[in-house]
């Protein structure tokens, strides 16, 4: 897989580390938030290639950080795969909805068809 950006959105702080460790272990940069306010703090300074995303979250939801990333210009046509234990496709402005417990070579597959 070539060298990705990745934004990792969730707030269980243990599942987000481990998906961030599956893209590490692959040699991509990750960065994480810990709800949708915070992942759009982060939009502002960087550019990820792709956006996993968990819905189900304090502060800003997933649905919510989705509505409020189309009105941003410069952040419609970054790719988001949603990692949930309760939403299924098809999502506005989403690629792939994964079920938990996420599988490291799904999840993988799904951003690298998405980089392509």
């Amino acid at each position: 897989m070539e060298i990705l950006n990745v934004l990792v959105v969730e707030d269980d702080a243990d599942l987000r580390f481990l998906i961030g460790d599956i893209f590490r272990d692959v040699g991509c940069s990750v960065r994480d938030a810990e709800h949708g306010q915070q992942a759009l703090d982060v939009l502002e300074g960087w550019r990820p290639d792709v956006i996993v995303l968990d819905v189900a979250m304090p502060v800003m939801d997933g649905f919510t950080f989705l509505a409020q990333k189309r009105q941003v210009p410069d952040l419609t046509d970054i790719p988001v795969v949603v990692v949930s234990a309760t939403a299924r496709g098809p999502i506005d402005g989403v690629e792939y909805v994964l079920a938990k417990p996420v599988d490291a070579n799904q999840l993988l597959l799904a951003v690298k068809q998405l980089a392509a």
